[in-house]
C-alpha cells in the first residue's frame, strides 16, 4: 500500500476505529497538524460519520467541492484535521473535532463555526507587526500587540476578531494529559503548570494542555466527556 496507507494497528491511541476490522487504513497527508493529532477526512467520512461505503464515493463528493474544513473547500481525502477543526458538509452540517476524557477523537456537531487559534508562539516582523504562529499551523501578521502566547484569537477573514487572554478565570479545554477532554477555570499559572477548577475540584496540568476557550464563559458548545 506504500506512504497512501497505513496499518491499522500502528495508528495513534487517538483514532477511534475497530483496530481488528480493517488491516489497512488512510494514512493522513502532512498538514497543519501533527500525525498523531489528526484525522484524514477519509476516515471522518468513512468511519465516524458513516456518510460512504468506500473512498470513491468520497472521492466524488470532495470533487464537487461539497466538503469544507474551516470554511475552506478540501478535495484531499487524506487532508488532516485536528482538535477544533470544523468540518463542513454542504453547508448543511458541521462538526468540530474534539477529544473524549480517553483522548479518543469524537465529531461533536454544532451549528457554530466559530474557529479558535491557540498562540503557541509569537516573531517580531516589523516595528508595527507581530507574526503569531498557531498550534494547527497557520500564522497571521497583526499590530496587537499585547498578545501572548497561550492565548486563543478568532480569525474572521484572517483578521483577529476577538482575543482570549490566558489568565486567570479563562475557561479551559484541556488537550493532553490525564485530564484530557476536561472543561475548567483557570485558579492560577505558575511558569509550565496551570491549576484550574472542576465541578468544584481542584487540578492542575501542563500548560501545554491548556486551551483557552472563553473568557469567563466557553466561546464554542461543548459537552464534556460526551462519548466513550
Amino acid at each position: 500500500m506504500g506512504k497512501r496507507h497505513l496499518k491499522t494497528i500502528s495508528s495513534p491511541r487517538s483514532w477511534p476505529i475497530g483496530r481488528k476490522k480493517k488491516y489497512w487504513i488512510v494514512r493522513p497527508n502532512p498538514g497543519p497538524h501533527s500525525f498523531k493529532e489528526s484525522l484524514p477526512l477519509g476516515i471522518i467520512f468513512t468511519d465516524l460519520l458513516s456518510y460512504v461505503k468506500n473512498m470513491r464515493e468520497l472521492k466524488k463528493i470532495l470533487n464537487d467541492g461539497l466538503i469544507k474544513v474551516n470554511g475552506v473547500v478540501r478535495k484531499d481525502y487524506k487532508y488532516p484535521v485536528g482538535i477544533f477543526d470544523v468540518v463542513e458538509l454542504s453547508d448543511k452540517e458541521a462538526y468540530r473535532l474534539l477529544y473524549n476524557n480517553k483522548g479518543k477523537f469524537y465529531l461533536y456537531k454544532t451549528d457554530k463555526k466559530n474557529i479558535l487559534f491557540k498562540v503557541i508562539d509569537k516573531k517580531v516582523f516589523d516595528k508595527n507587526n507581530l507574526q503569531l504562529n498557531f498550534s494547527n499551523g497557520y500564522n497571521i501578521l497583526t499590530n496587537k500587540k499585547d498578545i501572548k502566547t497561550g492565548d486563543s484569537v478568532i480569525l474572521e477573514d484572517k483578521k483577529i476578531k476577538d482575543v482570549f487572554k490566558f489568565e486567570k478565570n479563562s475557561t479551559i479545554y484541556l488537550t493532553g494529559g490525564k485530564h484530557v477532554g476536561v472543561i475548567g477555570k483557570v485558579k492560577n499559572v505558575e511558569g509550565k503548570k496551570v491549576f484550574f477548577t472542576s465541578n468544584k475540584e481542584e487540578y492542575e496540568t501542563l500548560k501545554k494542555y491548556a486551551f483557552v476557550i472563553g473568557k469567563e464563559k466557553p466561546l464554542i458548545e461543548i459537552k464534556e466527556n460526551e462519548q466513550d
